[in-house]
């Protein structure tokens, strides 16, 4: 069905804003935990779902149209939203740790390899077999991001491991949510998703964030107080706008077209790290090489994805004649002749 004027201007909106939110929280979680020296990217993460859910609480909770439906969403679909919680906090965190230890620009050419576990997770999850061309663009994504880590695999094998993990998670936690927004308990917003998601990834990662973490944070507020409780709330509020924007991308686009954007983003993304943050400056010609594979095997994936033609719907069973429509059977001296087992 083609979209109408009014759906177009909110795609276009929501892609933009996207792009925009993506990339200033991705630059200013590298300058801070990077750069800068704010080395708790846990305590970060965990802030940023709790200032979440609290933001939006009295929407959720005043608004009856949300509020009437609080414990009918929570006992349908506590399964599924428990899940995507725990995946999206932990993905994030691991993403955000990565930043401490490696450039962005390295970042994102791993995570440009998620269709490859996007495919793999199809494979032995849903049986699905990708053609042989999708191979083929799977086979040069993997090389193209061997040969741009490759390099960096000496001197930053944490960050390597780290943004790999959250490359994992976040292809789980996207093929779960998209089914979710559409749950047992009718259609879920976006606002819905960062509200009931919010509280169990905070309870998740807090755990993890007191252990790991307490006294450099503790150390970080001492000598750094704005700086570092600054960085904190400015980091939430960006945060709570693009998660928002986040879940309301995988519900307007289809997985081929979150697929895209993704794209445009990394690319957009080496750019202003390269401009802004001074990165790519050392990169070899070998990893320059892997990037460009990357990309331009993840394109033309996206595309073979997009024009591939969709599989004919299985034809609907004919219903059974009516009693009444029952063939009659002519014999001689018999005007009718019952059906055995009929």
């Amino acid at each position: 069905m083609a979209m109408t004027s009014k759906e177009l201007v909110f795609a276009v909106f929501i892609i933009t804003m996207y792009l925009v939110l993506n990339c200033a929280l991705n630059l200013l979680n590298r300058w801070a935990l990077g750069l800068y020296g704010l080395r708790f990217p846990l305590v970060m993460t965990a802030s940023h779902m709790i200032f979440g859910a609290c933001a939006l609480s009295p929407l959720m909770i005043l608004n009856e149209s949300y509020s009437s439906r609080h414990a009918h969403v929570i006992q349908n679909d506590w399964k599924g939203l428990s899940i995507i919680a725990v995946m999206n906090g932990f993905q994030i965190a691991c993403n955000n740790a990565s930043l401490t230890v490696m450039e962005l620009s390295m970042n994102q050419v791993i995570r440009a390899a998620i269709p490859v576990l996007v495919a793999l997770i199809a494979i032995c999850v849903e049986s699905k077999v990708p053609s042989k061309a999708e191979v083929a663009c799977l086979a040069v994504i993997s090389i193209g991001v061997m040969l741009a880590v490759w390099e960096e695999s000496k001197n930053a094998v944490l960050g390597i491991v780290l943004t790999v993990v959250s490359s994992v998670m976040q292809s789980i936690q996207m093929s779960v949510t998209g089914r979710l927004m559409s749950g047992k308990s009718g259609k879920l917003n976006s606002f819905q998703m960062t509200f009931y998601t919010g509280p169990i990834a905070f309870a998740t990662l807090l755990p993890f964030a007191f252990i790991t973490e307490f006294n450099i944070f503790v150390e970080s507020v001492t000598n750094k107080p704005i700086a570092s409780l600054g960085f904190l709330l400015g980091s939430c509020c960006v945060a709570v706008v693009y998660n928002v924007v986040l879940f309301q991308s995988v519900g307007t686009l289809s997985s081929v077209g979150t697929a895209i954007l993704g794209n445009v983003k990394i690319v957009l993304l080496l750019f202003l790290s390269s401009l802004i943050l001074g990165e790519l400056t050392g990169w070899s010609a070998n990893q320059f090489l892997g990037c460009v594979l990357t990309f331009a095997s993840a394109g033309a994936y996206s595309y073979i994805k997009a024009t591939a033609p969709k599989p004919a719907p299985a034809p609907a069973p004919e219903p059974a004649p009516a009693p009444s429509q029952q063939p009659r059977l002519e014999g001689p001296g018999h005007g009718y002749i019952k059906q055995e087992g009929v």
